[in-house]
C-alpha cells in the first residue's frame, strides 16, 4: 500500500509539473490527456473527479498553451510563479536560495536549459517532489526527507495564494479545473505530511493599501458569489 501511495504521488507532481512548467518545446504536453483519463478512475474527491472529467473532455493543447500564456506571461497582470513572489514580495529572495541549498545536497540540478525559470518556480518544485519521491522510494530514503521538507516549507505555506491567483485570473478558464484538481491533491499532501493549511503568513501591501492576500481573498469571494458551486474556493 505504501508503495501505491508513492506511485500515485510521483504521477500527480508529473502531472501538474506539466501543467507549470513553461517550456518551448511542442511536445510539452505530450500525455497529459491519458494521465487525465486514467485518473478518472481514481478521484481524489467529488470535486477533482468533475474537473478531471471537464479537463479530459475540453483537452486542447493549442488553447491551453494559448491559455498557459495569457495567465502567466500577458501584461498587465501576469500571475507570479515563484515561492520567492508569494513570500517576500520580489523575485529570486531569501526561498530560491534556500531550495538551491536543498539541491546542493542531492544529485539533482537544473537544468537551466530546460527549466528556464528559477528554482523556487512552483512547476519545478513539482518536478522535484516526483523525482525526489521516485528516488527516495527506490535509491535513497533520503530524498522522501527533502520532500518533505520542500512541501512544508515551500508549497504547503504559499501554494494557495498561487492558485487563487490562477483562479481568480481574467484568462483562467481550463487552468480553473487545473487548480480545482491541485487544490484536491494538495488537501491530500497535507493529510500526507500531518500538515494543515497556512493562515495567510503576511500581509504584502498593494498600492490601495489593501494586502495582495487580502485583495486575492476577496477577488474569489466576489467570484463564489457570481459563479456558484462550480468554484473551488
Amino acid at each position: 500500500m505504501e508503495n501505491e501511495i508513492l506511485d500515485a504521488r510521483i504521477f500527480y507532481y508529473s502531472l501538474f509539473s506539466k501543467f507549470f512548467v513553461f517550456s518551448y518545446e511542442s511536445d510539452r504536453f505530450e500525455g497529459v490527456k491519458e494521465a487525465l483519463n486514467l485518473l478518472l478512475n481514481y478521484a481524489i474527491d467529488e470535486k477533482s473527479a468533475i474537473s478531471l472529467k471537464n479537463l479530459a473532455e475540453n483537452f486542447d493543447e493549442e488553447l491551453l498553451i494559448t491559455e498557459y500564456d495569457d495567465i502567466f506571461h500577458s501584461p498587465p497582470s501576469p500571475v507570479r510563479t515563484t515561492v520567492s513572489y508569494y513570500n517576500e514580495g520580489y523575485e529570486s529572495s531569501l526561498s530560491c536560495l534556500e531550495i538551491k541549498k536543498i539541491l546542493a545536497k542531492t544529485k539533482f540540478r537544473r537544468d537551466s536549459v530546460k527549466f528556464i525559470e528559477n528554482e523556487d518556480n512552483f512547476g519545478f518544485l513539482f518536478v522535484l517532489m516526483s523525482e525526489f519521491i521516485k528516488f527516495g522510494k527506490s535509491e535513497d530514503k533520503n530524498y522522501l526527507e527533502y520532500a518533505k521538507e520542500i512541501f512544508t516549507k515551500f508549497l504547503n505555506p504559499f501554494i494557495d495564494e498561487f492558485m487563487s491567483a490562477i483562479y481568480i485570473h481574467r484568462s483562467s478558464n481550463y487552468y480553473k479545473d487545473v487548480v480545482n484538481l491541485l487544490m484536491s491533491f494538495v488537501e491530500l499532501e497535507r493529510v500526507f505530511y500531518g500538515t494543515s493549511k497556512p493562515i495567510l503568513h503576511k500581509e504584502i501591501k498593494v498600492k490601495n493599501n489593501l494586502s495582495r492576500s487580502e485583495k486575492i481573498r476577496r477577488e474569489v469571494n466576489k467570484l463564489k458569489r457570481s459563479r456558484g458551486s462550480r468554484d473551488g474556493f
